[in-house]
């Protein structure tokens, strides 16, 4: 099973489940540490380094990636629907900030590690749970010493946009770049 399968969601007398499975997250953290960046792009871009559970959870692939840009893909689906019956806020600004977090992550070329300090998000347009693939686009727009940012979008097969985002980052250590 993909985490991406929605055929892993069963439904029992109108109740629905869904079976999640996950590899130890603090292997996708040694990668990191123990990895060079092209290693861990490498690695990224293949599927070789395992997702985190989060993106098991919300339904997210990696698309593509490379230092300074990261492409995820979301499949919303009715785990994502908020009382309002529409694809919740959250879970866009989620796909959004783990994108821009992959973009500057990515192009430090040290051992540092990167934390999202702030985020804007801007909801274009409602997501519907049975709408098909989106791809949250990211690129760096600066990656300094101490600090970095980042921009992104939400969008369909189309080029239609659903969500845009900018993000400010902050290296937790271990960096001279």
């Amino acid at each position: 099973m993909t985490h991406n399968d929605v055929s892993a969601i069963a439904m029992t007398d109108g109740v629905r489940s869904l079976h999640l499975e996950w590899e130890d997250p603090g292997i996708a953290v040694l990668g990191m540490i123990q990895l060079s960046r092209d290693e861990l792009v490498e690695r990224i871009r293949t599927g070789a380094l395992p997702l985190p559970p989060l993106a098991k959870l919300l339904n997210i692939e990696v698309v593509d990636a490379e230092p300074g840009r990261m492409t995820l893909s979301l499949t919303p689906d009715e785990r994502h629907v908020n009382f309002l019956g529409v694809v919740g806020g959250g879970v866009v600004g989620t796909v959004l900030d783990v994108a821009m977090w992959g973009a500057v992550q990515l192009s430090v070329d040290d051992k540092s590690m990167l934390t999202t300090v702030s985020m804007t998000s801007n909801l274009v347009r409602g997501v519907s749970h049975n709408q098909g693939a989106l791809q949250a686009v990211a690129e760096a727009v600066h990656v300094g010493r101490t600090t970095a940012t980042a921009e992104s979008r939400l969008v369909d097969a189309h080029g239609k946009v659903y969500a845009t985002a900018t993000a400010t980052f902050v290296r937790m250590g271990g960096g001279n770049g």
